[in-house]
């Protein structure tokens, strides 16, 4: 668990380093995308329809193979939504798994490998999170870890960014250490408001604890995602 804390602490940081510019969802795929050392990254998620629909991507590459796997219909993104399962693609492979996308995809784009991982809230699919690298070998992280971050990030996107609100099953009390460790959170990272409230959630959804129970961490300052996990 020490371990997932000190990923999640290093998510957080390296969200409060990528430019306010870009947009929450930007910002947390280039983040984990950094985190596992991927040349690059996008973030599909569930339409309530056949396929996931994406809603970012870092950089031109990943913005193809996205267009790839909705194109021909196929790709590791698509078995990895379905199977529930992570998928790694060796593209240049001499006979490669889905050889139609890989044929296009090592023709269109310098991805070496394509990493889907399914972004999982129990027996849900959120979405996948995708990653590439331009030559071979593995992420930097183990794919446990990486499945571990595209679930916390899935989390963080899907559930309501805003705070509870009265009626919720939240008490006064639960909804001020909310706020105040929002506040804590914003002053420890630098970042906005909802920035600081998708980590807790993340963060909750993560460790599988309650948004109140994080809140209160911050609070006591037992956590503080400014310093590594002990």
């Amino acid at each position: 668990m020490a371990d997932r804390a000190e990923l999640l602490a290093r998510l957080a940081s390296a969200v409060a380093e990528a430019p306010e510019s870009q947009s929450l969802t930007w910002r947390l795929c280039d983040a984990t995308r950094r985190l596992l050392g991927a040349d690059g990254a996008s973030i599909s998620l569930d339409s309530q329809s056949s396929r996931p629909m994406t809603v970012c991507a870092t950089d031109e590459v990943a913005t193809v193979l996205e267009e790839l796997h909705e194109v021909l219909g196929e790709g590791p993104a698509t078995v990895a939504y379905t199977t529930r399962e992570p998928v790694v693609a060796e593209l240049r492979a001499p006979a490669p798994a889905w050889s139609v996308f890989a044929e296009a995809a090592t023709r269109q784009t310098p991805a070496a490998v394509l990493i889907a991982l399914p972004m999982l809230s129990g027996d849900v699919v959120l979405g996948v999170l995708s990653l590439y690298r331009a030559s071979p070998g593995p992420l930097s992280e183990p794919l446990d870890n990486a499945g571990f971050l595209a679930g916390a990030v899935g989390a963080a996107l899907l559930y309501d960014s805003s705070p509870p609100a009265p009626g919720d099953g939240t008490g006064w009390s639960d909804q001020a250490e909310v706020h105040q460790a929002t506040g804590m959170v914003v002053a420890q990272l630098g970042i906005a408001v909802p920035d600081a409230l998708a980590i807790l959630r993340a963060h909750a959804f993560a460790l599988d604890v309650t948004l109140s129970q994080v809140a209160r961490a911050v609070v006591a300052r037992d956590l503080d995602f400014t310093e590594p996990p002990p």
